[in-house]
């Protein structure tokens, strides 16, 4: 009986027991609902940033190739070294610093003293008092020498008035007036001002407002900007028989180093083309065309001239023509990084070039010159054959097969080169002068450019004194012609 008694009991504390877990476990759920319900809004924003950096992502990348193929117009494999932004590689600190981290020669590079010159004026330099007390140091005990080179005072601008005779000849009545061989017929500027001016633009890069500047500064000379500009003109003209004759040279050279490059002529695309001849003259040619019809004009129709150039189309309508290895071999160490098939090309042609150059430095006769080129050209033909199985070499195999047959062709003319190294640097000084100048005003500034750039660049690569040609060159034009 008491036993029943106690279940009612039991049963309330129970439920007691029962209503109190209830209530801590509302609390907990609504602490969990908190929870959840931060996680939640958590969650949702970090879906938003993730949405929002995939779209972010997906736009830089839209950034990164467009910039990648800006970046190719400028460094790519057919790039000259002279237009290249950066230079990279292992070796290119080594140009300009030490294996110490300082400039300078390298360790053992035999140094050069300048020899003394013997004086052509002796000034003694005695001295009537003491640097310390004063007083009069009386004869000196002895003497020390001390030569230096100097340059002479510049002198201002000399007026000359050239009186010029008139003549009736007795034997054939022909009516001449004399010539003087530093007066110039036409203008009143003599041939030293316009070699001056001309070397200042053409030798030492000078703008044409530095060197009116100039001018008045070291002569006291004054002159505008127009009428350097003006002087240019007439020496460009002067110039003009002589780089004719340049180009008759050219299309009679036993090879001929062909490049080209993009130029801004009133605003407009052209294309400013060099050409070297063997024996180093040097013809420059600005055109509004990067066709075949400019190297018609410069070989005066004959294309059996041999060439060396690059993989430009135009280039092929040449019968005999060297293709650049340096070009080739830029061209497929692009690849190299881009497949284990891409290293193998580029390593086994830079071991066909070293062989190239290797031969060639024995000079070697000319009748084993020919039976190598045969076994080269089979080999560079095998070559192409075996790698154009691959789909991401395509390109540089490309390359390689449409200069079959021409990869060789030095070895038959001894003294080319297999690059057009010799070509690029024939052109890095147009390169230069362009980036300076930023365009050309005017299809007669382009004209005027080609004239007087040839013989400079001529003379130059000939070992010749530029002011002394340029000198000669203007008295014959100008004063005696």
């Amino acid at each position: 009986m008491d036993e029943m008694q106690d279940v009612p009991n039991n049963i309330g504390h129970y439920v007691h027991d029962l209503e109190k877990e209830n209530r801590v476990l509302k609390e907990e759920n609504q602490q969990f609902r908190k929870v959840f319900t931060g996680f939640e809004k958590r969650l949702n924003c970090l879906e938003l940033e993730n949405q929002k950096l995939k779209e972010e992502n997906k736009e830089l990348k839209k950034t990164i190739i467009k910039l990648e193929k800006r970046l190719r117009m400028y460094e790519n494999p057919h790039t000259p070294s002279s237009r290249k932004c950066f230079k990279k590689g292992k070796n290119s600190d080594k140009d300009t610093v030490s294996s110490s981290g300082r400039r300078g020669a390298p360790k053992g590079h035999k140094g050069a003293t300048r020899k003394k010159s013997k004086p052509d004026e002796v000034i003694p330099v005695p001295s009537d008092h003491c640097p310390g007390c004063g007083c009069n140091p009386g004869l000196p005990k002895g003497f020390e020498t001390l030569i230096v080179e100097e340059l002479p005072p510049p002198r201002e601008i000399k007026v000359i008035q050239y009186e010029l005779f008139n003549y009736t000849c007795p034997s054939c009545g022909l009516k001449f007036t004399s010539k003087h061989k530093d007066c110039p017929q036409k203008g009143i500027f003599g041939i030293n001002l316009l070699t001056q001016i001309t070397t200042l633009k053409y030798h030492l890069r000078g703008v044409l407002r530095k060197i009116e500047e100039y001018l008045r500064y070291v002569y006291n000379f004054k002159i505008s900007s127009t009428g350097v500009h003006d002087v240019l003109l007439r020496v460009g003209g002067a110039c003009k028989n002589e780089y004719m004759k340049i180009q008759q040279r050219i299309q009679n050279a036993r090879w001929v180093y062909e490049d080209e490059t993009g130029v801004r002529v009133n605003g407009e695309n052209w294309w400013l083309w060099t050409f070297r001849s063997n024996n180093n003259d040097v013809l420059i040619k600005i055109r509004n065309s990067r066709g075949r019809k400019v190297l018609e004009e410069v070989n005066g129709g004959n294309f059996d001239i041999p060439g060396i150039a690059d993989g430009w189309s135009a280039y092929s309508i040449l019968s005999i023509l060297q293709r650049c290895w340096a070009h080739l071999l830029r061209d497929v160490d692009d690849f190299k990084e881009k497949s284990e098939k891409g290293k193998e090309l580029s390593e086994e042609l830079h071991r066909k070039f070293k062989k190239l150059k290797d031969f060639l430095g024995k000079d070697p006769p000319m009748d084993k010159r020919k039976k190598q080129k045969i076994t080269w050209d089979k080999e560079i033909t095998e070559l192409v054959q075996k790698y154009s199985q691959f789909d991401e070499l395509h390109k540089p195999v490309t390359y390689i097969k449409n200069g079959l047959g021409r990869w060789y062709t030095c070895l038959l003319y001894p003294s080319m080169e297999p690059t057009n190294n010799l070509g690029e640097h024939t052109m890095r000084e147009n390169v230069i002068m362009e980036k300076i100048i930023g365009s050309f005003r005017s299809i007669k500034g382009a004209e005027n450019y080609q004239y007087i750039a040839s013989m400079f660049a001529t003379w130059r690569f000939q070992g010749k004194n530029i002011f002394e040609e340029l000198e000669t060159l203007l008295r014959q034009e100008l004063c005696l012609s």
